[in-house]
């Protein structure tokens, strides 16, 4: 009995004692708290100091992967912190005595590469925020979603802004470097607030919808058509079946490779319908059926899709 107390004491201890340290253990790139910058310009050498402020001189992290799906508000705010770290190391760096010969060594290079290649990545960003929610990008996501990643756009904007304005401040001369940061600032500007943004991917959802047809029927079918309105009756409770078209002219039989018997047989439809909010959508569904017994069984269904229409589309 005693020693089981022990035990039971031991595990609340350890229990408490990981719950009183959150975060241990973790990937501090996640964590707002942690400053990658803190610890670079701690070398009292000159050109030690130099040396490694030109290596951190490079955009802030934004943590691009994690702007994919909604929530990705902490993420923001983890991207903005990591920009005020990166702004805060610039201007102490500004601050100390500086080594001239490797600040021209990277003057000339800055000089040599140029940052039309970064500007044309950020002229990208701004084309693939403008389509976010369009037929040609991912207009059938949840706009919270593609909320996410139009932030991420914007994102990236910002941090590589933070980056361009540090390379001015020392190389100003860099070809192409006026071009980029126009670029980032005519972004941020244009889509930099939620209301922006939303406007843009509703309208390019607007005009993806538009552009969803309902397909033309292959066959009529009294029978067939009934077993898929049952079905649909079951599955979207509310909604009211406008119309449908069946996808399938004849039964598609799948027979086995090596014995050539029947395996199962299947067919489709497109059904038009309308749901309780009075939007409208095309659901598109397969029938199957499988051969026992010498005969094809009671049938199953699967779902092949559903998009949003506009109902005069129906």
């Amino acid at each position: 009995m005693k020693k089981n107390m022990l035990l039971i004491c031991i595990t609340t201890v350890m229990t408490a004692s990981s719950h009183a340290q959150p975060g241990r253990g973790e990937n501090p790139k996640f964590d707002p708290a942690f400053n990658p910058y803190e610890k670079v310009l701690d070398d009292t050498a000159r050109g030690k100091r130099t040396a490694r402020f030109l290596k951190y001189l490079s955009t802030p992290e934004v943590l691009r992967d994690y702007f994919y799906s909604s929530p990705c508000n902490d993420f923001a705010v983890l991207a903005d912190t990591r920009i005020s770290q990166f702004k805060a190391l610039v201007e102490k760096f500004k601050s100390m005595p500086i080594d001239p010969k490797q600040m021209k060594i990277a003057e000339d290079n800055y000089k040599k590469n140029g940052l039309a290649k970064l500007n044309a990545d950020l002229a990208y960003e701004i084309e693939n925020l403008e389509k976010q929610g369009s037929y040609t990008g991912n207009s059938k996501e949840p706009v919270e979603n593609i909320l996410c990643r139009a932030k991420g756009n914007i994102q990236t904007l910002k941090n590589n802004l933070a980056y361009l304005e540090a390379v001015k401040e020392f190389f100003p001369s860099t070809p192409g470097l006026e071009e980029a940061i126009q670029t980032a600032r005519d972004g941020i500007s244009k889509y930099g607030n939620n209301k922006t943004i939303l406007a843009s991917i509703k309208s390019n959802k607007n005009e993806a919808i538009a552009n969803v047809l309902m397909p033309k029927a292959l066959t009529q079918n009294a029978e067939w058509e009934g077993w898929f309105s049952k079905w649909f009756a079951k599955e979207y409770p509310g909604y009211t079946l406008v119309k449908q078209s069946l996808l399938s002219a004849n039964w598609y039989i799948k027979k086995n490779e090596i014995s050539g018997h029947p395996e199962y047989r299947h067919i489709g439809t497109a059904i038009g319908a309308k749901d309780t909010e009075g939007r409208c959508w095309i659901i598109k569904v397969d029938l199957f059926q499988d051969y026992l017994g010498g005969k094809f069984d009671a049938s199953r269904f699967k779902m092949a899709g559903k998009d949003e229409m506009v109902c005069e589309n129906l």
